[in-house]
């Protein structure tokens, strides 16, 4: 298999952006490779014509990130990163950008790649001492097939560290796909602030709102997917955040922020040689974000 050993020079990427680095560990080269599959004849491998692998250099030897259709277009991370990038400063003003922050992680050797973008600058009052909400973007790409490129929008509780996403108007995807282009977000970058605005009413009268451990947890158990040790732990992590935000919505709704953004302690993914934490965590914060616009939380929060 030599035809995977030895790699052309990478391809040219626009200048970075004002307010962002030009280096990440998400910059990382990725090339198109023929698949081969092995036949019932030990030793002889076939070619096939409909799938290729992407690779990158991982630990100083090739690596496939996975294997994709025939029409799948690579998009590189550092292309979309620095296009999203360019957008944000078309959409926001100097002061808007000033102090973003740049969060990245990577799973699964880079099959999958998570930028976040949290911008101080832009926050909302919700009444309260004990939170300090800023908007917050995310970018995942993904190189194994599986993964389509998403931007999401939401938020980040400082005082906590808590990560949200909020509604599903909130998510913009593209396949990979033979026609991907990244799209034109400005728009959709101006109209995110508005609704991150609008959203904090409502996470001002979740603030304002008590409610009993009987209605937090009978609200758990509406998160799909939960089991009763899962709702046991998070209404633990509900006492934790009643400390600090009163036995309130708002704290039910740190608490399942609290088991979306953070790999430690109770909630602890399992380790494996992947390194799936990062996806993991994106995909709990996607159970929460189904689980606040379901009846049951709806109903307790309104």
């Amino acid at each position: 298999m030599s035809n995977i050993t030895t790699f052309p020079s990478s391809r040219v990427v626009s200048e970075p952006v004002k307010h962002f680095d030009d280096d990440s560990e998400l910059y990382f080269d990725t090339w198109e490779r023929p698949a081969f599959f092995q036949g019932n004849d030990i030793g002889n491998y076939y070619g096939d014509s409909n799938h290729k692998h992407i690779v990158r250099m991982y630990n100083g030897a090739p690596k496939s990130l996975g294997i994709v259709g025939k029409n799948y277009k690579m998009l590189h991370n550092k292309e979309l990163c620095q296009s999203i990038e360019q957008q944000f400063v078309e959409s926001m003003s100097n002061d808007q950008l000033e102090g973003v922050q740049v969060k990245d992680n990577i799973s699964y050797y880079g099959a999958t790649s998570i930028r976040q973008y949290i911008f101080p600058n832009i926050t909302a009052d919700i009444g309260s001492d004990r939170s300090n909400v800023a908007l917050r973007t995310i970018i995942v790409n993904g190189y194994d097939g599986s993964s389509s490129f998403k931007l999401y929008n939401g938020a980040i509780d400082f005082f906590c560290a808590n990560g949200m996403v909020t509604g599903i108007y909130d998510v913009e995807t593209r396949r990979h796909t033979a026609g991907l282009t990244i799209p034109s977000l400005v728009d959709k970058i101006k109209k995110s602030i508005d609704i991150f605005y609008l959203q904090a009413e409502h996470w001002k009268h979740w603030v304002g709102k008590e409610i009993s451990d009987e209605d937090a947890q009978t609200c758990y158990e509406a998160i799909p997917n939960a089991s009763e040790g899962f709702v046991k732990k998070l209404l633990r992590q509900f006492h934790i955040e009643c400390l600090t935000h009163g036995r309130t919505v708002w704290a039910l709704y740190s608490a399942a922020t609290y088991y979306a953004t953070h790999d430690e302690g109770e909630f602890k993914t399992r380790a494996t040689e992947h390194d799936h934490s990062a996806s993991t965590l994106i995909n709990r914060e996607k159970q929460i974000r189904s689980w606040i616009s379901g009846d049951e939380f709806i109903n307790l929060a309104a």
